[in-house]
Parts: C-alpha cells; structure tokens; sequence
C-alpha cells in the first residue's frame, strides 16, 4: 500500500479509517495518534480529519449502500485503502458542502501514488457517478423491511434496530436513529467555585455570541456556534468551565454530596463527574476517585488543578480491591458511573454502534453487578449509592438494579427528584429512574437511580 502524506487532512483521514476498520479500535485513541504524528499545522486540517473520519463512521452503511449502486466490484473485494477512499469522498459529496471539484480531486490525487490508471479511473468514475446525483442522493427502498431499511439509512448495526423496533416502535427509533448521528452540540459545566453562571454566559457572548444556558443543568451552557478548541478559550484555561454533558451534569446532582462528606467516585474516568461533586462540596470533605486507567486520572489531576479542585485522592487500579483496605461503613455517598456499552453517547462516539455485539447485554451487566454487590459493605448506614450509565438498555439499568435489590433489601430506591434540579425531575419515570435520550431530550442517553441504605 502506498505511503500517504503526512501533512494532507485528507491523507490523514484514510490512514485513521483504514486503522480503525483492520481492527476496530477506540476511534478515539486512534485518531488522536494520528493527528499527533501528522503534523498538520493548521488547526482547521486538524479539525477536518476529524469531521471526515467521524463521518464516515457515523453512515458508514449508507456509504456503502451508495457506493455498491455506482461500483462495478463489491467493496468487500476492493483493496483497504481504495474502499476507504471512496468512503472517504463520498462523505464528503453527500454530507458535506465540501465542493465537487475539490472532493474528487483530491481522491484523485491521494490515489494515484504508486496506483496503476485504472485504479485511478475506476476511482475517478465512481465518485463523479456519485457527484451526479449529490443533490438527490438515493436511499433504500422502504419496501425493504423496516429493520434493513432502517439500517442502511440511518447506518446502524440490524440486531440494534431490530432490539429498539421492538422497545420504541418505528416512529420513534427512526427518531432515536436520526439523532445519533446527529452532531451533538458542545456543552460544558460552570466552575461555581469561581465564577456564576450569568458571570460566565456575559463573558463568553463576547465571543459566542449564540452561547446559551442549558434547560436542565443550571450549570451548564451550550456552546451553540463554537467552532474552535475549547482549550483556547482563556475562559477553559483559567478554569471557569469544564466541558461536560448535561445529563452527564444531572447525574452528579442525584450524589446531591454534601459538604466535608467522604465520597467514593468508584470509576472516575477523566474527572468530569468527579469534579462536579467536588464543586458541589464547595471543594471540601473528600473524594476518593478510582480508575483502572492511571492515564485517565491523570487527565482527572490536571483538570482538578485547572479548576481549582483540592478535595480529590486518586488511587489507579481495582476499585474493588482497594478499598477493602478502608473498613466497612467508610463512605457518605457513592457513585457507580459503570463502564457500559454507550449506547446511549453514539452521537459522541459514532463508533460504538460498531463495537457493540449482542452478546455484549449478557456479560457487561454481569459486570455491572458485580461492582454494586462489591460496594455494599463500604457505604454507611443512611448513605446514598447512586448507579449511572450512558446506557439505553433495560438489561444494564432497570435489570441491573432489580437484582441487585432482590438479593439487598436493606437498600431502597429513593425518590431522586427532591435532590434535582426543578426542570429535571419530569425526567423521571415512574419508578424514581431518571432517563435521558437524544431524540426526546436533545441530552446524551443516560440512566440513573439514586439508592438509600437503611440504618
């Protein structure tokens, strides 16, 4: 395969999907190694591997649907870096205002290094069929049955479709499909230890003018129009804001922690959660944030220090192991923010949809369970355990916590809209679980319950 520039965004993007499709990993990861190693200078380059190797990945059925109607061999027989090409600038024809001319063209160009003319040719031809019919793209025939027409339009696993048909109906999945491919917009959570608010909003409108509080989070704001780095603004670098979902934001709110309480952040991630706790502790008592990943708590480290935070203790390995070693009855209040299949963030991370397996709703849960029934003895009598995923799944939330309830009966569910925020608590079932959906909310998916050991 014929080496690809380093210093060409386009390059760059099909070196990413060509990595991410040999072997699936986190989409993520890859793609900031990438961009490390590229040496684009220009931030705008930067920005637009990113939109196309997410985009990509976010219709990839779709692509491939449009790319089989105008290509002669079946993509499956194509060579890595041709099928990906084609992906690549198909994207960018269909979903993007990208020109004609400059799309193709630069296909072009990526494919003849080291290419004989007729992969050039055949190249050229395809993408100029596709740019013939850009302003009215074919779709799927809805005479196809609804799990494989929904597949294909809106790119999404069969056995995902097929599960949500069967729990929201057609209407609304084709709703839930549409807005997780959707580009969520960018939200982020007010420092109150520093700044209110109102502060914030009237300082930040002097540059996004479109920026606007949240419906939910009264610490949140919505970036609406921002199209740079959040580590460029002075307002991310002096700590004034912290870039977090809304729902991610309520979840804390069910801790509702108060202040010089001992909290245990059992799976912490790169922080966001935890250091909303802390602003909510008003940076007192403390928290003990675990991660199995040190470099996660070290991104966890330095947005504490950035926003001020100093009630934090990271400890990196086996939350269940370690904190054995603190004695029974030792927490106020725990957070279980359990590792999950995220289907509930897709519009975040368009890749997960194709990670995911079926078999995946048996084993994640299992696991689920088994970090609440390790937790139990740790909690105080009166304490609050809350449970979170970015989840839409029954089996990893209401299941979870039915069993984890039939075999602890000292622990009941607490009605949790006494502790959230006024506009939250329709979010609430019945039940007393809070749900979030993107389709519904405009909110990433998100569950959660708020548990009260009895003394």
């Amino acid at each position: 395969m014929p080496k690809l520039p380093r210093r060409n965004p386009r390059a760059m993007a099909l070196k990413t999907l060509i990595r991410w499709e040999r072997g699936k990993p986190l989409l993520d990861e890859i793609l900031s190694e990438v961009l490390v190693k590229s040496v684009l200078p220009d931030p705008r380059d930067r920005a637009l591997c990113g939109e196309l190797v997410n985009g990509v990945v976010r219709h990839l059925y779709y692509l491939d649907y449009v790319i089989s109607r105008f290509a002669e061999e079946p993509l499956d027989k194509m060579d890595p870096q041709v099928r990906n090409l084609l992906r690549l600038s198909a994207y960018q024809l269909l979903f993007t205002r990208i020109p004609e001319r400059a799309a193709v063209a630069e296909a072009v160009k990526l494919i003849k290094r080291g290419r004989g003319k007729w992969v050039v040719s055949f190249v050229n031809a395809v993408l100029r069929r596709i740019a013939g019919v850009r302003n009215h793209p074919p779709e799927p025939p809805r005479e196809m049955n609804p799990v494989a027409y929904l597949s294909v339009r809106y790119s999404y696993p069969e056995w995902m479709v097929e599960r949500w048909l069967s729990r929201f109906g057609e209407e609304e999945t084709e709703r839930l499909l549409a807005a997780g491919n959707e580009k969520p917009p960018l939200v982020v959570r007010v420092n109150t230890l520093r700044v209110t608010r109102d502060q914030l909003l009237l300082y930040l409108r002097s540059e996004i003018p479109e920026a606007e509080a949240c419906r939910y989070s009264p610490e949140g704001i919505v970036l609406r129009g921002f199209r740079g780095r959040i580590t460029d603004l002075r307002a991310f670098r002096v700590g004034w804001l912290q870039v977090q979902d809304e729902a991610s934001q309520l979840v804390s709110y069910l801790v509702s922690p108060r202040p010089g309480e001992r909290v245990l952040d059992a799976c912490a991630g790169v922080g966001g959660k935890t250091t909303h706790l802390a602003q909510l502790m008003r940076n007192t008592g403390r928290i003990y944030a675990y991660d199995l990943y040190d470099w996660r708590l070290e991104r966890l480290r330095e947005n504490a220090a950035r926003l001020g935070v100093n009630n934090v203790e990271t400890v990196t390995g086996d939350v269940l192991r370690s904190v054995r070693t603190l004695g029974g009855n030792f927490f106020d209040r725990i957070l279980v923010d359990a590792p999950c299949t995220g289907t509930g963030v897709i519009r975040r991370h368009p890749d997960i949809k194709w990670a995911r397996r079926p078999e995946d709703l048996v084993e994640v849960p299992k696991k689920q369970l088994a970090l609440l029934e390790g937790l139990v003895e740790v909690l105080k009598p009166g304490g609050v355990l809350v449970y979170a995923t970015c989840s839409l799944e029954p089996e990893e939330n209401e299941e979870v916590v039915a069993q984890f309830l039939s075999s602890h009966s000292e622990f009941e569910i607490e009605d949790p809209r006494k502790v959230l925020p006024e506009p939250a608590r329709d979010l609430v079932d019945e039940n007393g679980f809070l749900h979030t959906y993107p389709h519904r909310h405009g909110l990433d998916g998100f569950f959660g319950v708020r548990l009260r050991k009895r003394r």
